[in-house]
């Protein structure tokens, strides 16, 4: 079980690193423990997987892309929470392959906690965006961008984060924001052939 003292902590060293201080790995419990209790981050992002589900559901609908009453909903629904999963392991299994390698095994578990926890902070303007959305307080066009925004800035946050938590050179920070991105459009592209988008 996550306390809320651990949450109040990432979200403090979220911050900082946004804000490019190194400070702010002093707020996550590095160690073993540490960073197999950092998987349970995934939990505390199940809303956002349902807000986001909502969101782009509505977005079919608003498009004209799906009629409600002929909308796949359990198949949408089982694929929006394989890919999920799928997304959340990807990146660390893949590291773990290529750490030595690449040369990242001393602070591949650091990273890791720093990335899941992280994604607390990551979660928050998508939240806000896709809400805003299901409100009907912005239209579809007004969300794709914004949409497109968080990410802009969620790459930037990510490459900051693979920097300072790896202690890595500015190709090789890139290189691992890189795979990131193209894991989870690999894997959103998987989602959707599952369920027919």
């Amino acid at each position: 079980m996550i306390s809320l003292g651990e949450i109040r902590a990432a979200l403090d060293g979220s911050w900082l690193l946004l804000r490019n201080r190194p400070e702010g790995m002093a707020f996550f419990d590095q160690s073993i423990q540490g960073f197999w209790r950092s998987f349970l981050v995934i939990g505390l992002l199940v809303p956002l997987l349902l807000v986001s589900g909502l969101a782009e559901k509505q977005f079919y609908f608003a498009e004209n892309l799906y009629h409600p009453d002929a909308f796949p909903d359990s198949a949408f629904w089982f694929a929006q929470l394989a890919g999920f999963g799928i997304d959340w392991l990807a990146l660390p299994l893949l590291l773990a392959l290529v750490a030595v390698p690449i040369g990242i095994s001393h602070r591949y578990v650091p990273f890791i906690v720093v990335r899941n926890w992280s994604s607390l902070l990551v979660s928050i303007p998508y939240m806000v965006t896709y809400l805003l959305f299901l409100l009907g307080l912005i239209s579809t066009g007004i969300t794709v961008l914004l949409s497109l925004t968080c990410l802009v800035v969620v790459i930037w946050y990510r490459y900051l984060v693979a920097r300072i938590a790896l202690q890595a050179s500015v190709s090789l920070a890139i290189g691992v924001v890189v795979l990131d991105v193209v894991l989870t459009l690999l894997i959103s592209q998987i989602v959707g052939l599952m369920w027919g988008a």
